[in-house]
């Protein structure tokens, strides 16, 4: 079972953060994830053009590769193996 805690903590000299909580038992295992607040800076995301797709890099990334041969099969491929890896045991 996994149990989430959430509170907001200020950041000390040399980014020390300290976390305590009365439901968390000696040693037990947690994963922390740590979002900071960018105090008002947070900013959307940015949206691409089709310019900015073509001037990306992304289109024709495989063109030149060898290995792939057919890329429709390729990424389609891919795209299986992504949806089946939480799956796997």
């Amino acid at each position: 079972m996994i149990t989430a805690i959430r509170q907001k903590v200020t950041v000390g000299r040399g980014g020390l953060i300290s976390l305590r909580s009365n439901t968390l038992k000696a040693g037990s295992t947690a994963e922390v994830i740590v979002l900071v607040d960018e105090e008002g800076q947070q900013t959307a995301p940015k949206t691409m053009t089709g310019a900015d797709l073509l001037n990306s890099g992304v289109v024709g990334m495989w063109a030149d590769r060898e290995d792939i041969g057919d890329s429709l099969e390729f990424a389609r491929s891919l795209r299986k193996q992504a949806e089946h890896r939480g799956n796997q045991e």
